[in-house]
């Protein structure tokens, strides 16, 4: 557990789009540009960055930087699947809150191309099939299996991020959908259709991240994230239960253990959408409901805007997009956005306490979840 926590005090975000005419470096720098002027410091200030990509090629932090003309400070580029953007986040805030750095820069950067997902080294699952929409589908036909969970509930889930999408200026697809045109687009694993399935994106997002004694120095007001925690999923092929997706449970025991805050203390969630089914299970590993009662949540309404405990106000991955780098950076400059209390037509209203969660993974058997509690004092 680190010593302390570690302030956002500011942050920037790309549109999440094709950008066919931009490179990656350039998105990079509009986000970094971004994410310093809102915390009102310069280049000069930074001690210290880190950098998320996964198909972004050698040193990527150094050839965003350099076109700032950004001074020779330690640069930190990872990969970590999807869950690399929320993971250099951790990296950031680890430094600030062991002591190594008082002022330090968050990157998540990505330029996709269409299809999907392209894993470098895949395994013997993806090679026979076992793709990222065909894995989420069995875990939604399973969850379907044991709890009777309806497809309209996941259905249910695009509508409501569409929904939320139409609030966000920032999100790619802002069309409201219905949940019978949800059911009905196109098959692509059952019980999934197309507008249950994120699109690749490319964009970039950063945030600023400065210790507790820089913040009382310059009178700065922070979003404090409070813990990261990141649990790895590594089944040893015994693993039986398909909805218990991921490592979600873990990282999210070991970030409530670790603060203090627990589910019921949640004002709002951004987490790891690809697909709706996700989603759903997600809300369980959270705690936000127990095993098998996702659907009543879908159904009643409870994680929209308005509801107990709104979730993916943004849009989320569905209705943004996935630029895989810099997705989960994202979701932190959207809950700064939310805990400041400036996320205008989408606020959550009151929101004091929040929860970040990503997941990155190549198959059923090995992956990454991040989860970091944040909070406005």
């Amino acid at each position: 557990m680190a010593a302390s926590k570690a302030g956002i005090v500011g942050v920037g975000l790309t549109a999440f789009d094709k950008h066919d005419d931009r490179s990656i470096e350039d998105l990079g720098r509009e986000a970094t540009i971004a994410a310093l002027a809102d915390a009102g410091v310069t280049r000069a200030d930074v001690q210290a960055v880190f950098c998320a990509h996964l198909y972004g090629g050698e040193v990527l932090g150094q050839r965003i930087l350099r076109g700032l003309s950004f001074p020779e400070v330690p640069i930190l580029n990872l990969e970590n699947a999807c869950a690399g953007g929320s993971s250099a986040v951790r990296d950031a805030w680890q430094a600030i809150a062991n002591g190594q750095h008082d002022l330090v820069l968050a990157i998540g950067a990505e330029k996709m191309g269409r299809g999907l997902i392209n894993f470098v080294s895949p395994d013997v699952e993806q090679v026979l099939g076992i793709t990222p929409p065909a894995q989420y589908a069995l875990a939604a036909q399973r969850h379907m299996h044991e709890f009777g969970t309806p497809p309209e509930a996941f259905a249910e889930i695009a509508v409501k991020s569409r929904s939320h999408a139409s609030r966000n200026p920032n999100a790619r697809f802002r069309d409201t959908v219905t949940r019978a045109a949800v059911l009905e687009s196109r098959p692509i694993a059952e019980p999934l259709t197309l507008l249950q399935c994120c699109r690749n994106g490319s964009g970039a997002a950063a945030v600023v991240l400065a210790s507790e004694a820089w913040c009382r120095k310059h009178g700065t007001d922070a979003v404090w994230i409070r813990h990261s925690a990141l649990a790895s999923w590594m089944s040893d092929f015994t693993q039986k239960d398909l909805t218990d997706f991921g490592a979600t449970r873990r990282a999210a025991s070991a970030a409530y253990e670790a603060t203090g805050i627990g589910p019921d203390d949640l004002d709002v969630v951004e987490l790891h959408d690809a697909f709706t089914c996700g989603e759903l299970l997600h809300w369980e590993g959270l705690g936000l409901c127990k095993k098998g009662e996702g659907a009543k949540l879908a159904l009643d309404g409870a994680t929209a805007l308005g509801g107990r405990v709104p979730v993916n106000v943004s849009g989320g991955l569905l209705s943004k997009s996935h630029p895989l780098g810099a997705t989960g950076v994202a979701q932190f400059a959207e809950l700064t956005w939310q805990l400041r209390g400036t996320a205008v037509g989408r606020q959550v209203e009151g929101a004091k306490v929040a929860l970040a969660h990503s997941q990155g993974g190549v198959s059923l058997e090995a992956g990454a979840t991040c989860v970091a509690l944040l909070t406005r004092d």
